[in-house]
Parts: structure tokens; C-alpha cells; sequence
């Protein structure tokens, strides 16, 4: 298969305490993958490596053939890589257009662009990505003002300004109502068609309704691997975590 993002048994640790305990993972390009496991069991940590807002204590990431371990986080976005937080990151002082503009500006493709058309193309660019999370109507209007779900898909608009082909998105539906949950997973689906997705997502029903393969994480580890069903079916992820009660 060929591989967007690689895990080569990464490890980490904080003073004495192992967080992550060698873990192999590999996600094809366009594939959804979801990441589930209990709180404490290393997501974030994991996403902040990946990202490289923390360095593994050992092992490699290899990020659309590139291997990027140790790399600062702007230099590994440059290599195709945008991430969302579990808490919104929008800047609530400025407009929402405003908020496109600065992440599509950033994005590696703009730096090609002559300065006389650069305004142009940001605008147009800005225009599109607002069209597609359904936030034309607050174009003008500050950030500030969203509803925490609109905010929320501001997050997923300002990852998708950049164009990167990989997208780590980290509870995006945290916070929500069952139908601010759908409304933003329709939205995931629809907006990132063709683009490889590693998400984390405490919601069962969204992860089973969203992912094409489940990695399940259990104190540091990565217990197992596999589609929807498979993980539904897995003794062995029901004792550990999900039990029968929680699954979809």
C-alpha cells in the first residue's frame, strides 16, 4: 500500500513515565482512520508527536515519504501536515474570512504565487473554503461571535486552507449535541474527500460511521488494528476498552 503517514515504534517518556510504548502504524493515502482508546492511554501525546510538538523519545515518522521525526511543527507542515485540537484555535478577534486568509497565506502553494495576484487567489481561496463549511453568511463577522460548533468548523476550514493531504483532526465533535455531532461529521466527510484523515474521537457511533480502519490504543500501545467490524468483533478491544454496552 502506499503510505501517507508511518509510526516506526515510537516511543515516549516523560521523566520516568512511558507513555508510549513502541507503536507501528501505517495509513494509506485517502484512508479515514480513527484512533480510539481511554483517556490516559497516549492520543494526544501521539498526535503531538506526529505533528512534532513533542519529540518521541525513539522511533521514526515518515510523513508522505518524507521521514520528518525531530522536525520543528512548521517544517513538518510543509511536508503535508495540518491538525486540529481538541479545543478551538480560531483568533476570536478577527473575522472569519480573516481567519481563512492567514492560513491559506501560509499554506506552502502560496508562496508561488506572484504578489500582484497573491491578494486575489487568498480572497478566492478564502471564498471556496467558506462556501464548503457553510460559514459564507459570517463571512465579515468576528470569529468571536460563532457558536462553539461553528467555531469548530472554522478549525476544520483553517486545516483545509492549508491544502495539506494529511489532516490529524483531535475530538472534533467534543462539546457537541447529537446534532452538532452529525452536522460536523457530514461536514468532515464531505470536505475532506480524497484526503488522508487520522482522527481522534471519543464518540463511538461517529467513529464507526466515519472510518474506513480503527487503531485502538491501550496505555501506550496499539492493542489492535482493523476495519469497523473487525473492531467491533475483537474480544480482546471489548475487555480492554470498549465493552459491549459502548459499541454502536
Amino acid at each position: 500500500m502506499n503510505h501517507a503517514l508511518e509510526l516506526h515504534q515510537i516511543t515516549k517518556r516523560f521523566g520516568a513515565t512511558q507513555i508510549l510504548r513502541g507503536i507501528d502504524l501505517s495509513i494509506g493515502r485517502g484512508e479515514r482512520h480513527a484512533l480510539i482508546g481511554p483517556n490516559g492511554a497516549g492520543k494526544s501525546t501521539l498526535f503531538d508527536v506526529i505533528s512534532g510538538r513533542t519529540q518521541a523519545s525513539s522511533g521514526r515518522v515518515v510523513l508522505n515519504g518524507a521521514d520528518v521525526s525531530g522536525m520543528a511543527p512548521h517544517r513538518v507542515s510543509r511536508h503535508g501536515l495540518a491538525r486540529s485540537f481538541q479545543t478551538t484555535s480560531v483568533f476570536a478577534g478577527l473575522p472569519v474570512v480573516d481567519n481563512l486568509r492567514c492560513a491559506v497565506l501560509g499554506a506552502p502553494s502560496a508562496r508561488g504565487i506572484d504578489r500582484w495576484l497573491r491578494s486575489r487567489a487568498i480572497d478566492r481561496e478564502a471564498d471556496r473554503i467558506l462556501d464548503a463549511i457553510g460559514l459564507a453568511a459570517r463571512r465579515d463577522e468576528l470569529a468571536a461571535s460563532l457558536s462553539y460548533a461553528e467555531q469548530r468548523a472554522l478549525d476544520l476550514g483553517i486545516a483545509l486552507a492549508t491544502r495539506a493531504p494529511v489532516l490529524l483532526l483531535d475530538e472534533p465533535t467534543a462539546g457537541m449535541n447529537r446534532a452538532e455531532s452529525a452536522r460536523a461529521l457530514a461536514l468532515i466527510r464531505s470536505t475532506t474527500e480524497g484526503r488522508t484523515l487520522l482522527i481522534v474521537e471519543h464518540d463511538m457511533e461517529a467513529v464507526f460511521g466515519i472510518a474506513e480502519r480503527i487503531s485502538v490504543l491501550v496505555r501506550g500501545r496499539v492493542i489492535a488494528t482493523g476495519t469497523p467490524a473487525q473492531i467491533r468483533a475483537n474480544r480482546v478491544v471489548r475487555d480492554a476498552y470498549l465493552g459491549d454496552e459502548a459499541l454502536p
